[in-house]
């Protein structure tokens, strides 16, 4: 028996052998059928419903292939609050609404702030332990920046979290100290940034449930239907396992990389999960460098010298570093693929982007096989680089968005035309041979695979309109794939989800237009009218 037949507009398939076809057949969350609408529509019995897209456009669910609900969970719903730019335009409402919450809330209670921006919110200065203090003298305050690499605690917060003076520094992080040896309060990267932020977060994890559900909710309301965790911690499954009745994703989740779990000679993977489960760990994230918004990311190429990059405390020509060594970097993705994980390694600027291409080429060496081994973000990556990646068989994901909203601070702030301008570099990995996806990374900016798809295509900054490195902008189908098909690829799922075809999971999407049909400055505004999971409407 068919349950669902949908029909009456486009539907664009994503699958090589029929990109296009007039109607599709779904039964018990499979399609049956994809091809000419009176063929799929004599499938039709009385318990069918028809669905008429009234001329709508009919795609794969999206993938987002680099998501971390947790993070959104615990950042960016009550009681944690939203200070990122797309809530708060400048800096002086940024200290207010910190100092305003601080002086509304019950006195010792950790506050979570998430979101900071210096470079998009003007007049922000980065908040020292002093600065805090005066903002919130009651309560131990955490402000975590949109990057998601660093935060910043007063003096409460510090000792709330046992910080001292000669408390050392975590594997692949750091607590920011003066000239003279004390905390300054600010910590950078994921290891230091949890322990900062671990009571605030105690507090938060109360809601945990909730704010997760509301995070899947913003998901399916943005059209996907499967998304990964990249920040995931053991433990965790009863939270983030998306089986049952009323799920609203499906959920691939990649472990937080420590060198203690690269070193323990009795860990495996485990079972691989089959395709058709909604929740399963399939990899482990490592971070190899930071933000190219906190100046901590390894390149070959210095920052500018602006007002800029001084409000972010960099000096002139300034060159960020890695996480971790080379040696490190070697041992985390020979040791993680040696246990059977597949490897995703964030990654920016070009100089870590040749310490991870090394590493995953002794990962492949030891341990050969079908890893498809992921490089995260890849801002400053190289034509050359991408070439290397597809001879050795790694995909990468980018974070095609930056050009959205920073691709003016990439520019004139950051790095110039020559690197600012080819920031995120598309064209060059399709024109390398890789299968590349887009992602919105959590919390950095808003769930919108639409957006993603809008930016590849045009390589336009909101802010003044200008083109970034026009001959790096891709095709429509190409931007589609990477937020369909090739996404479901590297989170290997490309066999169920992903495309629609005979025998694969009815994750679908409905769009007001066809987004090969609209203007390409206007495909981000594109309303999603539904998404189903496994046939099953999640939104609309």
């Amino acid at each position: 028996m068919t349950d669902l037949i949908f029909t009456g507009g486009p539907i664009l398939t994503a699958d090589g052998g029929r990109p296009e076809a007039e109607a599709i057949a779904v039964r018990d969350g499979i399609i049956t059928a994809v091809g000419d609408r009176d063929e799929v529509v004599a499938r039709r019995t009385s318990a069918t419903e028809v669905v008429d897209l009234g001329g709508a456009a009919l795609l794969p669910g999206f993938v987002e292939a680099h998501g971390h609900p947790t993070q959104m969970a615990l950042a960016l719903a009550p009681p944690s609050v939203d200070v990122r730019p797309f809530a708060i335009q400048d800096g002086a409402a940024v200290l207010r609404t910190i100092a305003d919450t601080a002086a509304a809330a019950q006195p010792g209670v950790p506050l979570l702030f998430y979101g900071i921006d210096v470079l998009l919110q003007p007049g922000l200065e980065l908040p020292t332990a002093d600065v805090l203090d005066r903002l919130a003298p009651r309560n131990p305050v955490v402000v975590v920046a949109n990057s998601g690499h660093a935060a910043y605690g007063n003096h409460a917060a510090l000792a709330a979290a046992g910080l001292a003076r000669d408390t050392p520094d975590p594997p692949g992080a750091s607590f920011v100290r003066d000239d003279s040896g004390d905390l300054t309060g600010e910590v950078l990267e994921a290891a230091a940034i949890q322990r900062l932020g671990g009571p605030a977060v105690e507090t938060i994890a109360k809601n945990l449930p909730a704010n997760l559900a509301w995070a899947f909710r913003q998901h399916a309301a943005a059209g996907t239907t499967t998304v990964s965790e990249l920040a995931y911690s053991a433990g965790q499954q009863h939270l983030l396992s998306a089986a049952g009745p009323d799920a609203l994703v499906r959920l691939r989740a990649y472990e937080m990389a420590t060198l203690d779990l690269a070193r323990d000679p009795a860990r495996r993977s485990g079972p691989w999960p089959a395709d058709t489960d909604l929740f399963g760990q399939i990899g482990m994230k490592i971070w190899a460098d930071g933000s190219p918004w906190q100046g901590n990311i390894k390149t070959t190429f210095g920052y500018l010298d602006t007002d800029a990059t001084r409000r972010m405390g960099l000096e002139p020509h300034h060159h960020g570093g890695a996480n971790w060594t080379a040696d490190q970097l070697r041992e985390l993705a020979v040791s993680f693929v040696g246990q059977g994980f597949q490897v995703a390694c964030h990654v920016h600027g070009d100089g870590a982007v040749d310490d991870v291409l090394d590493a995953y080429e002794a990962a492949l060496a030891a341990h050969p096989g079908d890893w498809r081994l992921r490089l995260e973000h890849a801002g400053a990556m190289r034509p050359d680089q991408f070439q290397r990646a597809a001879k050795l068989g790694v995909t990468v994901s980018l974070f095609i968005e930056h050009l959205h909203y920073w691709g003016d601070v990439l520019l004139d702030d950051l790095f110039g035309p020559d690197h600012g301008g080819h920031w995120m570099a598309a064209q060059s990995a399709l024109d390398a041979g890789l299968r590349v996806s887009f992602h919105n990374d959590g919390t950095v900016t808003p769930p919108s695979p639409l957006g993603n798809i809008a930016t590849a295509v045009t390589r336009t900054a909101r802010g003044s309109g200008r083109v970034l490195a026009p001959s790096q902008r891709v095709t429509v189908d190409a931007a589609v794939r990477a937020q369909t098909i090739d996404a479901a690829w590297q989170l290997h799922l490309d066999r169920h989800v992903g495309s629609l075809a005979e025998g694969k999971a009815a994750d679908l999407v409905i769009l007001a237009g066809n987004p090969h049909d609209t203007d390409p400055s206007a495909i981000r505004d594109i309303p999603v009218q539904a998404t189903y999971l496994n046939g099953r409407r999640t939104h609309g």
